[in-house]
């Protein structure tokens, strides 16, 4: 990358942009040990093109209003009825390549996707997700380790967790499907195990615009939490999703299309702001 060239004006908005001070136009100095290669310094230049490296274009339009946006959001549902018509794996990776715009914690760009449409790998993650869960619950929540919980966390912690027991093996054994809802793909992010940077709010980041974008493509989605959790106790359905030993996963994401067409919008909520 070739900050400083025969356009360059000196005008030194990339060092004054530069998050990391790694910048220093009259040193010549573009590209220091610590750059973490976000290129704000490329996105302000005024004098750079296309034509340069890293450089996709200029005079962004911005189409997109407050209102369309307050849309998208309010429209926006997690979906537990896929069809089973599937999602081509053009489609799929088209999605992800897009994504990669997405904010990051720490710029560190280190997330990894495995994209699973097979449909016996998916029923077998359905399955021993519901299994591995299961036990879990029963071990972890019963009247021999009520003492324990109540001690520690509290009697409501203990009472909350039976209650969500309750309602897992309730719902389990009411839907068999209840993990994966015949999703025709599964996308489950991942990164190298690392003391450093921040891999799962990169992660959780990159779910939250992945839902939205994925509406304006008219797909359906579902965060699935319950996927990550088995994981990682369960380490034979790690291998058998084919995520490296070095790797953990951080979130999975259910997508496909909807069978039904939510009419409405409905409220949530209103959050609790304190201004200080």
């Amino acid at each position: 990358m070739e900050l400083v060239d025969k356009d360059c004006k000196r005008c030194k908005k990339c060092e004054r942009i530069c998050p990391t001070n790694t910048l220093n136009i009259d040193s010549k100095n573009t590209h220091g040990d610590y750059c973490i290669e976000c290129y704000h310094c490329l996105a302000v230049c005024p004098n750079k093109t296309e034509n340069d490296e890293h450089v996709l274009g200029s005079n962004f339009q911005y189409s997109i209003q407050p209102y369309d946006f307050e849309q998208l959001m309010q429209q926006r549902r997690s979906n537990r009825d896929f069809s089973s018509k599937p999602i081509s794996n053009e489609l799929l990776s088209e999605f992800i390549n897009n994504m990669r715009f997405s904010p990051t914690a720490s710029n560190a760009q280190k997330l990894e996707f495995t994209v699973i449409t097979n449909k016996a790998l998916l029923q077998l993650i359905n399955d021993s997700t519901i299994s591995t869960l299961s036990k879990t619950f029963k071990k972890s929540v019963s009247p021999i380790t009520k003492p324990l919980i109540s001690t520690f966390l509290g009697r409501k912690a203990y009472t909350g967790l039976e209650k969500l027991k309750g309602k897992f093996l309730k719902k389990a054994a009411f839907d068999p499907n209840m993990i994966c809802y015949n999703a025709p793909a599964l996308i489950l992010i991942h990164s190298k195990k690392t003391p450093g940077g921040m891999p799962l709010q990169d992660a959780n980041i990159w779910l939250g615009m992945a839902t939205l974008y994925a509406e304006l493509l008219e797909l359906a989605s579902c965060i699935n939490g319950y996927i990550v959790n088995a994981v990682q106790r369960n380490k034979t359905l790690k291998k058998q999703m084919q995520i490296p030993d070095d790797h953990q996963l951080h979130a999975a994401l259910l997508i496909g299309r909807s069978k039904k067409k939510f009419n409405n919008r409905v409220d949530r909520k209103t959050p609790q702001v304190n201004f200080i």
